[in-house]
């Protein structure tokens, strides 16, 4: 794991003094981004923040359900919202047409299926190419298989698509705007503090104490905001020529599960956080469909040697990235209200 990453020092020497409005790439005209999952915690993230400066940014929102609440939202907030799918190559063009730049994530986890995700990446990519979109970025991974040896199909079918990414940014190019075959992008994140609220709420052991069942056993755990992520894509796109071809690793906090137990406890006073100490080779035993591939995510990150997030650039690209601390501070009643809506759940 990585504090810092050379790549990148140069780059935010020459920019340590611009703002977006300084930005290097002129912007004569707001330019239109379109975001992926943007009803979702990520793309929701990115969508509102280029929403926030529409003199820059005009933002469409892609969807396959444009009446949701969410959706309503974004619109209200200015989004024009997309009907597109991503099995469906004639749709994603149509989304994409005329699009400056793309925020593409994917999503295993609706079907549980990696080639799924993988061709569903692959459409994206080549409807953006086929559009003429001169800036992808995309939310990818590590390929977490080579690294340690087992499967992690949710991370590594990411690395799949960046592998194509790559493949095409490398292609020959007759176009004088274009650094690349393809200007491109790749995020790499870190676990999400929304998690604690979603996914990996804390589970009662008793009245007032519960679990925060992270199997990470002695290592350290990369995390963010994932609402932080979009103010760090706001800038990517403010000055985007800078980016290209990089690859990016960000973090806000660097915690032990000692620190984050602790942290819990500083927040809530009428409950207690204890680490249950779970095992990964236990956790991949559980009785729930994705288990395992949490667990090989989970030993990835413990492991972390090939992890690279580094918070110095994520600092820099978003000066407000928030500690765990200073998020809980901020979102404890999530975290407060999904374990209540559980235990009402569980009485029922």
């Amino acid at each position: 794991m990585s504090d810092s990453n050379p790549e990148f020092t140069d780059i935010f020497a020459i920019t340590s003094t611009m703002g977006c409005g300084s930005s290097m790439d002129s912007f004569d005209e707001p330019k239109t981004v379109v975001v992926f999952g943007a009803t979702g915690l990520l793309g929701g993230s990115v969508a509102r923040a280029l929403l926030n400066d529409p003199f820059k940014f005009r933002v469409r929102c892609v969807t396959r359900r444009t009446n949701s609440d969410k959706a309503r939202e974004l619109a209200e907030l200015g989004a024009v919202i997309v009907n597109a799918n991503l099995d469906d190559t004639k749709s994603l063009e149509k989304a994409l047409v005329n699009a400056d730049a793309m925020f593409l994530t994917t999503h295993f986890w609706e079907e549980k299926n990696k080639q799924k995700e993988i061709v569903q990446g692959l459409n994206a990519i080549d409807a953006a190419v086929s559009c003429g979109v001169s800036h992808i970025i995309f939310n990818g991974s590590e390929n977490v298989k080579k690294i340690i040896g087992r499967d992690c199909s949710h991370l590594d079918s990411k690395f799949s698509i960046e592998e194509y990414i790559r493949e095409v940014g490398e292609s020959p190019t007759q176009d004088e705007d274009k650094a690349l075959g393809l200007n491109y992008t790749i995020l790499r994140l870190p676990f999400w503090y929304e998690n604690f609220y979603t996914v990996f709420k804390p589970y009662k052991l008793k009245y007032g104490v519960y679990a925060l069942a992270l199997p990470m056993e002695d290592g350290i755990l990369d995390c963010m905001a994932v609402e932080d992520v979009g103010e760090c894509v706001y800038d990517i796109l403010c000055k985007p020529k800078l980016f290209y071809g990089k690859t990016l690793g960000l973090c806000a906090d660097r915690l032990s599960m000692t620190n984050i137990v602790d942290t819990f406890n500083k927040h809530f006073d009428t409950m207690k956080f204890k680490d249950p100490k779970i095992k990964i080779r236990d956790y991949e035993n559980f009785k729930f469909a994705g288990s395992k591939d949490l667990a090989a995510m989970f030993e990835f990150y413990r492991d972390g040697t090939s992890v690279v997030r580094d918070i110095k650039v994520t600092k820099k690209l978003n000066s407000r990235t928030k500690s765990l601390d200073k998020w809980l501070d901020e979102n404890k009643d999530y975290v407060e209200g999904a374990i209540r809506e559980d235990e009402e759940d569980a009485q029922t």
